[in-house]
């Protein structure tokens, strides 16, 4: 019990003890069926209950992952991974076979795999087009959002893996199974990283059984899935010494989503050029199939940055919040992305110039990068957060992750006449959480450098 007290989370310390009373394997055997259950009812939980009664269901879902990171510490290393590695895929079966609700994304990905799979350049047309009428069905083309304006935003890495994905089968399944392989590539990789961090890699429960996991990529299949397992693949290598492998699998990321830029910095060795080199050389391979497109191969960048209203500061959850107590502030978006970009900037030099090139200053330079950038956006959708759900294993001792990738499903108002509290004050409600969480990690790292015994593997 002393140890789970350095811990927050009152409630899952509780749970933690009582099953510490267990056998491991049994306790661990435990949590798993009861998320198999909660997999299997959630749905239904959601459409008959509500949002609310479905965001219980969530909370009490990550609070027993966290539980099980514990649990898991102390049983036998084999048995105790084959347990979380068997349970993760049972979790996943209920969503993998539930048709998509919470996010329409996957159907435009099946799309542009059917339209490059027909020979045609994905930038060149919007699904309605009269183009691409011939490509048109019941199934896929009927639920692609935005398709009577929109041209695909999705980048080259990413239209090259719907290609490929889509050569198995013109179908959702087939996009769902095709991200959980690269899921299934990311958590083999973390296992790899935790044991270079020496730290247990039974600490994976906790990304393979968190609930945003499970519903952003075996419920809804989003690409960053993808950019997940790319990312990780490009920090195991640079924590290898192999920097320039590291760089090249990261340029290929940031073609998934230009998060992965974040890397950059931390791969970078303080004025060698190949990594910027190298990075712009791969870029320009990857665009290179589909410049035949001209300036339409940006896709829906413009639109999309317009309507998350990123350009006029409306999409920034901290400025809108300070708004509503000064009044709007004069030239307010301006100053929050002069000033955001300026801090992300001055974050960025400070760990590229690091002495600490250890492989723990190197996940921990990463994590904090991926965090401010994160909490700076505010994105509106909690798929973003799988870009720090990695951290939950990887960084087992902070809580902004756990308050983001668990917060995040706060975002989504999906059900029809459901009565949630509004939409602004659940935004509120996680970004100012998320900074609470923030302020607390920041304190305890500046008063404490001693990591707790549970995360270190044991000899």
């Amino acid at each position: 019990m002393a140890d789970t007290k350095r811990w927050p989370g009152m409630g899952a310390i509780s749970l933690v003890s009582y099953l510490r009373g267990l056998p491991p394997h049994v306790a661990l055997s435990l949590l798993a069926l009861a998320l198999v259950l909660a997999a299997a009812c959630g749905p239904a939980v959601h459409r008959s209950l509500g949002a609310v009664a479905w965001l219980g269901l969530i909370f009490v879902w990550a609070g027993l992952a966290f539980a099980a990171m514990h649990v898991a510490a102390n049983g036998p290393r084999r048995l105790t991974l084959w347990i979380i590695l068997i349970a993760a895929a049972l979790i996943r079966v209920p969503l993998l076979v539930e048709p998509p609700y919470l996010s329409s994304d996957m159907y435009r990905y099946v799309w542009d795999g059917r339209v490059q799979g027909n020979g045609i350049n994905p930038y060149l047309h919007v699904p309605a087009a009269p183009e691409l009428a011939h490509l048109r069905d019941g199934a896929i083309y009927p639920n692609i959002n935005r398709s009577d304006y929109a041209p695909t935003i999705y980048m080259p890495t990413a239209q090259m893996l719907f290609w490929l994905i889509t050569r198995f089968g013109d179908s959702v399944l087939t996009m769902k199974l095709g991200f959980l392989a690269f899921e299934a590539i990311a958590i083999a990789v973390m296992i790899g990283i935790l044991r270079t961090l020496s730290l247990s890699p039974t600490h994976v429960v906790a990304f393979a059984w968190h609930p945003l996991t499970v519903w952003e990529i075996a419920g809804n299949a989003h690409v960053d899935a993808v950019l997940v397992s790319l990312m990780l693949m490009a920090v195991l290598a640079a924590l290898r010494g192999r920097i320039l492998t590291a760089g090249s699998i990261a340029s290929a990321a940031v073609l998934v989503k230009p998060t992965a830029l974040l890397l950059m910095p931390v791969f970078w060795r303080p004025w060698n050029w190949k990594l910027p080199l190298l990075l712009f050389g791969i870029c320009a391979a990857l665009y290179a199939p589909y410049l035949g497109a001209g300036r339409k191969a940006l896709g829906f960048l413009s639109g999309y940055v317009a309507e998350e209203e990123l350009g006029s500061g409306g999409g920034f959850r901290y400025l809108k919040l300070l708004e509503s107590v000064t009044g709007p502030i004069p030239h307010g978006a301006t100053l929050y992305l002069a000033a955001a970009g300026a801090g992300l900037l001055a974050l960025a030099l400070q760990i590229g110039f690091r002495s600490d090139r250890t492989p723990t200053a190197t996940v921990r330079s990463t994590a904090q990068l991926l965090i401010v950038f994160l909490m700076l956006l505010t994105p509106h959708y909690p798929w973003y957060y799988l870009a720090i759900a990695p951290l939950l294993a990887l960084q087992p001792r902070m809580l902004t992750p756990w308050v983001l990738a668990t917060g995040g499903f706060l975002l989504y108002d999906v059900i029809e006449g459901d009565r949630m509290p509004p939409f602004a004050l659940r935004e509120a409600c996680l970004h100012l959480t998320a900074l609470a969480a923030l302020m607390y990690d920041v304190w305890r790292t500046l008063g404490s450098s001693t990591e707790p015994a549970l995360s270190r593997v044991e000899p």
